[in-house]
Protein backbone atom coordinates (compact mmCIF):
# COMPACT_ATOMS: atom_id res chain seq x y z
CA UNK A 1 0.00 0.00 0.00
CA UNK A 2 1.90 3.03 -0.96
CA UNK A 3 -0.44 5.87 -0.74
CA UNK A 4 -3.24 4.71 0.26
CA UNK A 5 -7.28 5.69 -1.55
CA UNK A 6 -9.80 7.49 1.00
CA UNK A 7 -13.62 7.68 -0.35
CA UNK A 8 -15.59 9.76 1.06
CA UNK A 9 -19.56 9.24 0.66
CA UNK A 10 -21.27 12.20 1.78
CA UNK A 11 -24.50 14.09 0.89
CA UNK A 12 -23.32 17.17 2.17
CA UNK A 13 -20.38 19.19 0.35
CA UNK A 14 -19.77 20.74 4.09
CA UNK A 15 -18.81 16.91 5.97
CA UNK A 16 -16.24 16.25 2.74
CA UNK A 17 -14.70 19.54 2.59
CA UNK A 18 -13.67 19.39 6.62
CA UNK A 19 -12.34 15.74 6.12
CA UNK A 20 -10.32 16.17 3.24
CA UNK A 21 -9.33 20.17 4.61
CA UNK A 22 -8.22 18.20 7.76
CA UNK A 23 -6.26 15.58 6.21
CA UNK A 24 -4.42 17.10 3.80
CA UNK A 25 -3.09 18.81 6.51
CA UNK A 26 -1.31 16.22 7.39
CA UNK A 27 2.32 15.49 6.04
CA UNK A 28 1.63 11.50 4.59
CA UNK A 29 -2.43 12.40 3.30
CA UNK A 30 -4.38 9.75 1.32
CA UNK A 31 -5.78 10.20 -2.21
CA UNK A 32 -9.20 10.97 -1.91
CA UNK A 33 -12.50 10.03 -4.06
CA UNK A 34 -15.35 12.24 -3.40
CA UNK A 35 -19.16 10.85 -3.84
CA UNK A 36 -22.37 11.28 -3.12
CA UNK A 37 -24.88 8.38 -1.74
CA UNK A 38 -26.68 8.06 -5.40
CA UNK A 39 -23.36 7.86 -6.84
CA UNK A 40 -21.34 4.99 -4.70
CA UNK A 41 -22.70 2.21 -6.83
CA UNK A 42 -20.26 3.41 -9.55
CA UNK A 43 -17.20 3.23 -7.34
CA UNK A 44 -15.01 0.14 -7.60
CA UNK A 45 -14.50 -1.50 -4.06
CA UNK A 46 -11.00 -2.83 -4.80
CA UNK A 47 -9.89 0.51 -5.65
CA UNK A 48 -10.57 1.86 -2.08
CA UNK A 49 -8.24 1.26 0.94
CA UNK A 50 -10.84 3.22 3.91
CA UNK A 51 -14.42 4.84 3.45
CA UNK A 52 -15.49 7.32 5.21
CA UNK A 53 -19.07 8.03 5.19
CA UNK A 54 -21.57 11.05 6.59
CA UNK A 55 -24.06 13.57 5.82
CA UNK A 56 -26.51 10.93 4.82
CA UNK A 57 -30.14 10.12 5.30
CA UNK A 58 -30.82 6.85 6.82
CA UNK A 59 -32.39 5.20 3.80
CA UNK A 60 -29.30 6.48 2.15
CA UNK A 61 -26.81 5.19 4.57
CA UNK A 62 -27.80 2.13 4.71
CA UNK A 63 -27.87 1.69 0.74
CA UNK A 64 -24.67 2.99 1.08
CA UNK A 65 -23.23 0.73 4.05
CA UNK A 66 -24.73 -2.20 2.10
CA UNK A 67 -22.39 -1.79 -1.02
CA UNK A 68 -19.47 -0.97 0.70
CA UNK A 69 -19.42 -3.25 3.44
CA UNK A 70 -19.38 -6.53 0.97
CA UNK A 71 -15.89 -4.90 -0.07
CA UNK A 72 -14.33 -6.02 3.51
CA UNK A 73 -12.89 -2.58 3.56
CA UNK A 74 -12.53 -0.66 6.55
CA UNK A 75 -15.57 1.83 7.01
CA UNK A 76 -15.69 5.35 9.26
CA UNK A 77 -19.46 6.24 9.91
CA UNK A 78 -19.81 10.01 11.09
CA UNK A 79 -22.75 9.96 13.49
CA UNK A 80 -24.84 12.62 14.51
CA UNK A 81 -25.73 12.72 18.08
CA UNK A 82 -28.66 10.66 18.70
CA UNK A 83 -28.57 9.56 15.29
CA UNK A 84 -28.76 6.40 13.21
CA UNK A 85 -25.60 4.05 13.92
CA UNK A 86 -25.95 0.55 12.09
CA UNK A 87 -23.13 -2.10 13.44
CA UNK A 88 -20.92 -4.29 11.62
CA UNK A 89 -17.79 -6.08 11.49
CA UNK A 90 -15.52 -3.87 9.49
CA UNK A 91 -17.69 -0.89 10.58
CA UNK A 92 -16.40 1.86 12.63
CA UNK A 93 -18.56 4.67 14.23
CA UNK A 94 -17.69 8.17 15.26
CA UNK A 95 -20.12 11.00 16.85
CA UNK A 96 -19.93 13.83 15.23
CA UNK A 97 -18.82 16.28 18.29
CA UNK A 98 -17.26 19.34 18.43
CA UNK A 99 -13.76 18.44 17.17
CA UNK A 100 -14.96 15.40 14.65
CA UNK A 101 -12.59 16.09 12.03
CA UNK A 102 -9.16 15.43 14.60
CA UNK A 103 -10.63 12.48 15.79
CA UNK A 104 -11.67 11.01 12.18
CA UNK A 105 -8.08 11.68 11.00
CA UNK A 106 -6.46 9.95 14.20
CA UNK A 107 -9.00 6.72 13.73
CA UNK A 108 -8.46 6.46 10.31
CA UNK A 109 -4.31 6.61 10.23
CA UNK A 110 -4.78 4.19 12.96
CA UNK A 111 -6.58 1.53 10.88
CA UNK A 112 -5.32 2.66 7.53
CA UNK A 113 -1.33 1.45 9.45
CA UNK A 114 -3.33 -1.79 11.16
CA UNK A 115 -4.35 -2.60 6.89
CA UNK A 116 -1.03 -1.62 5.79
CA UNK A 117 0.75 -3.99 8.45
CA UNK A 118 -1.81 -6.93 7.59
CA UNK A 119 -1.20 -6.67 4.04
CA UNK A 120 2.72 -7.07 4.58
CA UNK A 121 2.68 -10.07 7.28
CA UNK A 122 -0.12 -11.56 4.51
CA UNK A 123 2.82 -11.21 1.95
CA UNK A 124 5.25 -12.42 4.45
CA UNK A 125 3.40 -15.43 5.09
CA UNK A 126 3.08 -16.24 1.38
CA UNK A 127 6.70 -15.62 0.74
CA UNK A 128 7.68 -18.29 4.36
CA UNK A 129 5.56 -20.63 2.32
CA UNK A 130 7.25 -20.66 -0.76
CA UNK A 131 10.51 -20.65 0.76
CA UNK A 132 9.37 -23.54 2.80
CA UNK A 133 7.92 -25.86 -0.28
CA UNK A 134 10.93 -24.99 -1.82
CA UNK A 135 13.56 -26.09 1.14
CA UNK A 136 10.99 -29.42 1.38
CA UNK A 137 12.11 -30.13 -2.19
CA UNK A 138 15.87 -28.91 -1.49
CA UNK A 139 15.55 -31.39 1.56
CA UNK A 140 13.89 -34.37 -0.50
CA UNK A 141 16.43 -33.67 -3.43
CA UNK A 142 19.40 -34.39 -0.58
CA UNK A 143 17.94 -37.16 0.86
CA UNK A 144 17.25 -38.94 -2.49
CA UNK A 145 20.55 -37.87 -3.68
CA UNK A 146 22.09 -41.40 -2.46
CA UNK A 147 19.55 -42.92 -4.30
CA UNK A 148 20.11 -41.23 -7.97
CA UNK A 149 23.90 -41.74 -7.63
CA UNK A 150 23.57 -45.56 -6.86
CA UNK A 151 20.84 -45.48 -10.17
CA UNK A 152 23.38 -43.05 -12.34
CA UNK A 153 26.10 -45.43 -11.51
CA UNK A 154 24.36 -48.41 -12.81
CA UNK A 155 23.64 -46.20 -15.81
CA UNK A 156 26.90 -45.13 -16.44
CA UNK A 157 28.77 -48.52 -16.34
CA UNK A 158 26.32 -50.46 -17.90
CA UNK A 159 26.71 -47.56 -21.45
CA UNK A 160 30.59 -47.72 -20.92
CA UNK A 161 30.38 -51.49 -21.01
CA UNK A 162 28.28 -51.13 -24.12
CA UNK A 163 30.15 -49.05 -25.35
CA UNK A 164 33.15 -51.00 -24.84
CA UNK A 165 32.17 -54.38 -26.14
CA UNK A 166 33.70 -56.33 -28.45
CA UNK A 167 31.23 -56.89 -30.62
CA UNK A 168 30.58 -53.33 -33.09
CA UNK A 169 27.27 -51.54 -32.70
CA UNK A 170 25.06 -50.28 -35.04
CA UNK A 171 25.61 -46.29 -36.03
CA UNK A 172 21.67 -45.75 -35.13
CA UNK A 173 22.31 -47.91 -31.88
CA UNK A 174 26.14 -46.70 -31.08
CA UNK A 175 24.41 -43.03 -30.91
CA UNK A 176 21.21 -43.82 -28.66
CA UNK A 177 23.86 -45.29 -25.97
CA UNK A 178 26.53 -42.32 -26.61
CA UNK A 179 23.43 -39.75 -25.39
CA UNK A 180 22.16 -42.10 -22.28
CA UNK A 181 26.02 -42.04 -21.42
CA UNK A 182 26.31 -38.19 -21.90
CA UNK A 183 22.90 -37.25 -20.32
CA UNK A 184 24.30 -39.51 -17.41
CA UNK A 185 27.57 -37.60 -17.15
CA UNK A 186 25.27 -34.44 -17.22
CA UNK A 187 22.94 -35.48 -14.29
CA UNK A 188 26.14 -36.34 -12.06
CA UNK A 189 27.60 -33.21 -12.70
CA UNK A 190 23.77 -32.22 -11.23
CA UNK A 191 24.29 -33.99 -8.29
CA UNK A 192 27.75 -33.19 -7.28
CA UNK A 193 26.60 -29.62 -7.53
CA UNK A 194 24.10 -30.68 -4.67
CA UNK A 195 26.51 -31.92 -2.73
CA UNK A 196 28.59 -28.97 -2.98
CA UNK A 197 25.74 -26.72 -1.64
CA UNK A 198 25.09 -28.63 1.30
CA UNK A 199 28.73 -28.76 2.07
CA UNK A 200 28.29 -24.87 1.88
CA UNK A 201 24.95 -24.74 3.36
CA UNK A 202 26.53 -26.80 6.30
CA UNK A 203 29.39 -24.04 6.49
CA UNK A 204 27.22 -21.00 6.49
CA UNK A 205 25.39 -22.96 9.31
CA UNK A 206 28.38 -23.65 11.43
CA UNK A 207 29.49 -19.89 10.74
CA UNK A 208 25.87 -18.56 12.07
CA UNK A 209 25.77 -20.90 14.99
CA UNK A 210 29.69 -19.21 15.75
CA UNK A 211 28.54 -15.82 15.34
CA UNK A 212 25.41 -16.16 17.34
CA UNK A 213 27.11 -17.94 20.60
CA UNK A 214 29.45 -15.54 20.66
CA UNK A 215 26.96 -12.75 20.81
CA UNK A 216 25.65 -14.90 23.43
CA UNK A 217 28.70 -15.07 25.19
CA UNK A 218 28.87 -11.43 25.38
CA UNK A 219 25.50 -10.76 27.05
Amino acid sequence: MDRPTVVIVSDETEFSRAVTSRWQAERDSPSFLLAESASCPRIANDSIHLAVVGGLQVQRLEATLEFLKPSGKPIIHVSRLNGHSPKAANLFSLPEVAEWPELLVQLATQILERERTAATLAKLAEATAQTEHQASLGRYMLEMRHNLNNALTSVLGNSELILLDAEPLSPSLRLQVETIHNMGMRMNEIMQRFSSLQKEMELVEQQVWKKTASVGARG
